[in-house]
């Protein structure tokens, strides 16, 4: 039976990315029925509801969703996505394929993953007025005997580490490298925190991550400091199997070592752990070059990949994924952004030719 995908483009170069990719996935005759339902950006445009009930429905009723991008105007799907659908952890790949543009002069051989938390820490925005606050705690003082009224006038935000999460994300993480180590991976778990300042909050994340570690046999678990580990990342990339850390580490660790390997242009992730799962690049809608024709869907198309693999599709997703390394193994078919003068199209059509 075909799996039912639904294909949310959203907005800037997220249609774009997204039309491709499906047209790639449908004419390589994949066994997926792909609904493409106005929404976002082009239901903004048409006068339309960006994200109406029929398409939150087709959305429950699939086995998986793709995404391209959010620019504000798809924010409500984004959030529908990611916080109402609870996909708690965010797996972002990073994997040199030759030819690509890389910033180091030896990038071959790079293959790590990082897992980010993707629902607790700073990045859900709990902010707000510093005075209320203040109010609110009128007894608290922070570990320079500072009342938080002694700030006066300004913002704060709130960073979570739940129990629940770090115990439910530990579990994923450590059955995900024994996974990987049946494929001929180290089987090694690097956990990154800044324990040493933020000790209570890090502090719960580093413990409960190291003792799910070591309930696993044949697991082997490392911890660095945030800052080490992003030092780490550009001085000893190959060191690296899979990194697991918080949500605001995460997001920026990610987009740090994307570079390692060619950039965000080639930045694939995945959103599971809930009621649905979602597939998106990394990039963003990148207005600057929305509809040019230009943008790299290198990323969206590794997205796809990663949900056939998710899916049990995964012959379909290793001749995407060879396609891919392929194309950019020739170097004839590469976008600008990879030193290439191919259009997205131009791009797409060559991968598809390399599956056919």
């Amino acid at each position: 039976m075909k799996k039912k995908i639904v294909a949310l483009g959203g907005d800037g170069v997220g249609p774009e990315i997204m039309e491709v990719t499906w047209e790639i996935m449908e004419k390589a005759g994949f066994a997926l029925d792909i609904i493409k339902p106005l929404h976002g950006e082009a239901a903004w445009k048409a006068g339309k509801e960006v994200f109406p009930e029929e398409v939150k429905n087709l959305c429950q009723q699939s086995d998986a969703i793709l995404f391209g991008a959010q620019g504000g105007i798809s924010r409500e799907i984004l959030y529908f996505l990611r916080w109402q659908q609870d996909n708690f952890v965010n797996i972002r790949p990073i994997k040199y394929y030759p030819g690509a543009k890389s910033s180091l002069q030896d990038p071959q051989g790079i293959d790590f993953v990082i897992l980010r938390e993707n629902s607790e820490g700073l990045y859900p925005a709990r902010e707000g007025d510093l005075n209320f606050l203040a109010q609110a705690l009128p007894q608290f003082k922070d570990r320079m005997g500072k009342s938080l009224a002694d700030y006066g006038h300004g913002k704060f935000a709130i960073r979570v580490i739940s129990e629940r999460g770090v115990e439910r994300l530990a579990k994923f993480a450590c059955a995900f490298v024994l996974e990987r180590k049946k494929q001929g991976y180290p089987g090694k778990l690097t956990v990154v925190t800044k324990s040493n300042v933020l000790s209570q909050s890090d502090g719960l994340f580093q413990k409960g991550m190291e003792a799910e570690c070591q309930k696993n046999v044949g697991l082997r678990h490392e911890h660095f400091y945030v800052d080490d580990a992003a030092r780490r990342l550009i001085r000893f990339p190959r060191d690296f199997d899979v990194l697991v850390t918080s949500n605001m580490f995460g997001d920026i660790l990610a987009d740090e070592a994307a570079e390692l390997v060619g950039g965000l242009g080639l930045a694939p992730s995945a959103c599971l752990g809930g009621k649905k799962p979602y597939f998106e690049p990394v990039h963003g809608s990148a207005p600057d070059i929305a509809g040019k024709g230009i943008v790299n869907p290198t990323a969206m198309i590794l997205s796809a990949k990663m949900m056939l693999d998710h899916l049990g599709m995964k012959r379909e997703g290793e001749a995407l994924e060879k396609a891919i390394a392929t194309v950019y193994r020739d170097g004839k078919t590469l976008p600008p952004d990879q030193g290439g003068k191919a259009s997205t199209r131009e791009f797409a059509r060559a991968v598809l030719k390399e599956i056919q």
